[in-house]
């Protein structure tokens, strides 16, 4: 190979590599589009927190509620709940929700420890939806919820304490009618469900 083609052949790799580190960090944490906000909720389980003998208050498990432009940059710490199941009993506000209007907006669910646990995925189920009406009232469209594999079909199951449903799995040939609408995908991408406001308990 002549030099002038190794020269070529270096700089190639070299612009390769730059735009790869240059890709937005939402391409990196396995969504496959691009969103305007990014929104993170991540559970964890507190240990001795209220374990007080007796008490009916644990486990308590806290969400870390964060958000950050789709594009990348540092998140911004928006909020603590914290949750007995799926009951939230109390909250520590940081910040202000400062999203834009009429944007896309995808919330990613993590857990601090790979296991989660029942309580863990009650408590993110239930910060879902307190997200989507959040980013609803601003203006913005929820388009994803990203959530860990494991964690799928409990969370799916969870958010029906919140009167959302898998849209007419029996029946798939017969239109659902709802304002609020979730599309629940796994990390991998592997699974996806769409869920739906029925507005009252099946």
């Amino acid at each position: 190979m002549s030099k002038r083609r190794q020269l070529a052949a270096g700089f190639a790799a070299v612009i390769a590599c730059a735009a790869f580190l240059l890709l937005p960090r939402v391409l990196a944490e396995g969504l496959d589009r691009t969103y305007d906000w990014i929104i993170t909720i991540e559970t964890e389980k507190l240990k001795g927190f209220l374990d007080q003998k007796k008490s009916t208050l644990k486990p308590i498990i806290k969400a870390t509620i964060s958000y950050k432009p789709g594009t990348g940059g540092a998140p911004t710490k928006f909020e603590e709940l914290f949750y007995r199941n799926w009951i939230a009993l109390g909250m520590r506000r940081y910040k202000p929700l400062s999203l834009g209007n009429s944007d896309q907006v995808a919330i990613v669910v993590t857990h601090k420890h790979s296991q989660s646990t029942p309580e863990e995925t009650n408590a993110a189920a239930n910060a879902i939806v307190r997200l989507f009406v959040d980013a609803y009232l601003k203006g913005n469209a929820v388009t994803n919820v990203i959530v860990p594999d494991a964690s799928m079909g409990q969370i799916v199951q969870n958010l029906k304490q919140a009167n959302f449903y898998p849209g007419n799995d029996d029946t798939p040939d017969q239109p659902n009618f709802s304002s609020l609408v979730l599309h629940l995908e796994s990390t991998s991408g592997a699974n996806k469900q769409t869920m739906f406001y029925a507005g009252v308990t099946r």
